[in-house]
């Protein structure tokens, strides 16, 4: 006789199993990349031709040993998508946002936040006439065999449509992190988001840190103003594989390192923080400021990255608006997946920008020619990365 053995999961373990390879900081990038995700579905195309086209659009954090709290005014949840998707735990549809240059692609970010976080969790949405509230109270993870959750109508003091997400009874673990005065979490949690974000604050999204606003960090590069004279322009490439626009754009962020600047070292490695090459996929930065063999540097023809080359910085844009998979985002959203057909391409040239100008600096660097290297500087302006394909003449790229 055929009898039915239990192949369901343990509720306990599975959650466990979520939250165990991220880690606070990340869960939390997660919850402002959700906020992000809600202007696209709100806007459907983002209007490029704007310098700031998030304009308007905020995301505020508030986190303390007591709770933690991520409003925004970024659209709101529907009601169809949060009684049938936004709290299952993984999604089924994987092409509800085919036609949105979103990162999402597993829907577990907002649950794995809140159960990284604490123990009770309340969500508080407005989207257009749908106002409502759902709550996962501690209750719920103790009974293993109900899975659902409660969603209320809600009458909600919102003046936009957005989403409140608040958690409470935070572990342990997590509270004396949101305690600057123990630890030093939130200070870093601040220059994360300088980094990671700096591309869509800079188009007009503002981030709230316990009432700080962050400000965008930079990723410009030198721009000669005259190509007519002998100038250094930066490398740039653009190509479309398996749906990805690649935009890949190398030059000097400063001057060459001089002898003296390389003689200290304690100099030269705060100037290097500022070198290496930057991934950015659907305007979210992955990769910040990296130097390794994951960038091309020290594999073939491009040798290891030595403190003489803390000039050279780079940023590598992935775009899509077909399907976020074909993105090279690992899993947590925060690393490249380096096997990845679209970056196998992109390094490529990635590294034929990195020779141009390792061989540059190679040629220039010595003493008795420090003032004629300076000089050619002197001719330069800083240009955001992105800027930089358009504004090349195209017999010099």
């Amino acid at each position: 006789m055929t009898q039915q053995v239990k192949a369901a999961p343990s509720k306990r373990f599975f959650v466990s199993m979520l939250t165990r390879d991220i880690d606070l900081k990340d869960s939390i990038l997660d919850l402002l990349d959700n906020c992000v995700d809600g202007v696209l579905r709100k806007t459907k195309h983002l209007d490029k031709s704007k310098e700031r086209p998030y304009d308007g659009y905020w995301a505020k954090i508030s986190a303390s040993p007591e709770r933690f709290i991520i409003e925004d005014n970024c659209g709101g949840i529907s009601l169809d998508i949060a009684i049938d998707e936004a709290f299952v735990l993984g999604r089924e549809n994987i092409g509800r946002d085919i036609d949105i240059p979103t990162v999402g692609m597993y829907g577990i970010g907002m649950k794995r936040a809140m159960f990284k976080m604490g123990r009770h969790s309340i969500v508080k949405s407005r989207h257009k006439q749908d106002h409502y509230v759902v709550e996962i109270p501690p209750e719920w993870l103790a009974d293993n065999e109900d899975w659902n959750l409660d969603l209320s109508p809600y009458d909600i003091e919102f003046e936009q449509d957005g989403t409140v997400i608040e958690i409470r009874e935070l572990y342990d673990e997590i509270a004396i992190q949101f305690d600057n005065d123990e630890r030093p979490f939130l200070d870093n949690l601040k220059n994360d988001i300088e980094r990671f974000y700096s591309v869509i604050l800079k188009k007009g999204f503002k981030v709230y840190l316990n009432n700080e606003e962050i400000s965008p960090y930079s990723l410009d590069v030198l721009f000669p103003t005259d190509f007519s004279i002998d100038t250094i322009p930066p490398y740039a490439y653009q190509a479309e594989v398996n749906g990805v626009l690649i935009d890949i754009n190398v030059g000097f962020y400063r001057p060459l390192a001089t002898e003296q600047e390389l003689e200290d070292e304690t100099g030269v490695a705060r100037s290097s923080k500022n070198a290496g090459w930057t991934v950015i996929c659907n305007d979210r930065v992955v990769v910040h400021r990296d130097t390794s063999a994951m960038t091309g540097w020290g594999i073939g023809i491009i040798p290891k990255f030595h403190n003489q080359f803390i000039a050279i910085a780079g940023a590598v844009h992935f775009s899509t608006e077909n399907n976020p998979i074909n993105l090279p985002l690992n899993t947590t959203k925060r690393g490249l997946d380096t096997s990845s057909p679209v970056y196998w391409h992109a390094i490529h040239y990635m590294q034929e920008g990195l020779r141009k100008f390792i061989d540059f600096t190679n040629d220039w660097k010595g003493r008795e020619k420090e003032a004629e290297i300076q000089n050619r500087f002197s001719n330069t302006k800083f240009v955001e990365s992105t800027a930089i394909a358009l504004s090349i003449p195209t017999d010099t790229i």
